[in-house]
């Protein structure tokens, strides 16, 4: 069974990979590809050969390199466009890439990444990856260098095409180590046009913070079930798991990192929450879920920002 996720779509190639729909539900490893029309990456089961995390980085540079046997896609980086050589240190693969990589189109060079960020990132001790070329450091169209990327650099958008990315860097709350003040994080994300900011803020928080020293102020488990923006007014709806689980923070910490997160990088004014569609819900000792939540740094540690 062929998966088509925002980013990325996944393929089967030669060394291992397949289509096998039971496989694929109990793989270990994804294989990324291009579809025909060069705006979705395709993502299917692979089992290569290597086990050990240096060889399957060899494996997977092979792959990528190779064209796929099948027609119905095509290989992820552009015509003469190859991994020439790698190394890594500090859990950060650094991928050389060789050929006219600058010279691909913006979303396919956006795919590019976020299949080889997958691809990589899937093998133990692969938490990073850095991409440079003939022209030296990776930049963005603006000119920033883009330095390391992580899976959640790259936002899903699952069962829709993905026809344009945006790239953003958000300003996002967590707590802090005592769990009664919030500490501000940057992020670079890419996601699709398609996603409102506002949810793309949301899904980046349940992810959980990546500095150390910041923690999580809601379960990783933490299921959205709607964010919607009206009137300058963001309306986030939530299952039973962000009320129910436990976290060892202050009962406002939760509320105010996602309303300062949203009200910062989203041009929305107030927040109000509900649980399963319902707002007349009481968080934790007396947070009262139908009222509009409006930015409150007052909440945020002394010299975070």
């Amino acid at each position: 069974m062929r998966r088509l996720i925002s980013i990325l779509t996944v393929l089967v190639l030669l060394m291992g990979c397949g289509r096998n729909e039971s496989e694929e539900e109990s793989a270990d490893y994804f294989m990324y590809y291009l579809s025909l029309d060069a705006n979705q990456v395709v993502e299917e089961a692979c089992e290569p050969e290597a086990s050990e995390s240096e060889k399957l980085i060899r494996e997977y540079v092979e792959m990528f390199n190779a064209a796929p046997e099948e027609e119905d896609y095509q290989r992820l980086m552009a015509k003469d466009v190859n991994i020439q050589d790698y190394t890594l240190e500090d859990h950060t693969l650094t991928l050389k890439i060789s050929g006219p990589y600058d010279e691909m189109n913006r979303t396919r060079e956006v795919l590019v990444r976020a299949g080889l960020v997958r691809g990589f990132t899937q093998i133990e001790g692969v938490d990073r990856v850095q991409i440079t070329t003939e022209n030296g450091e990776l930049k963005d169209s603006a000119g920033n260098v883009i330095g390391p990327m992580t899976r959640e650099s790259f936002v899903e958008n699952a069962g829709k095409e993905i026809n344009n990315y945006q790239y953003t860097t958000l300003t996002l709350y967590f707590a802090n180590e005592t769990g009664d003040k919030l500490v501000a994080e940057t992020r670079s994300v890419y996601y699709s046009t398609s996603m409102p900011l506002e949810r793309v803020v949301v899904e980046q928080l349940v992810k959980g913070p990546s500095e150390q020293g910041h923690y999580a102020v809601m379960p990783s488990d933490t299921n959205i079930l709607s964010v919607t923006t009206s009137d300058n007014i963001a309306y986030v709806n939530f299952d039973d798991t962000f009320v129910n689980g436990t976290l060892s923070v202050a009962q406002e910490i939760p509320i105010y990192a996602l309303v300062n997160s949203i009200t910062t990088n989203c041009p929305v004014q107030k927040v109000q929450f509900s649980i399963n569609g319902e707002s007349d819900v009481t968080f934790r000792e007396s947070m009262k879920l139908n009222q509009f939540y409006e930015k409150d740094l007052s909440y945020l540690e002394e010299n975070s920002e």
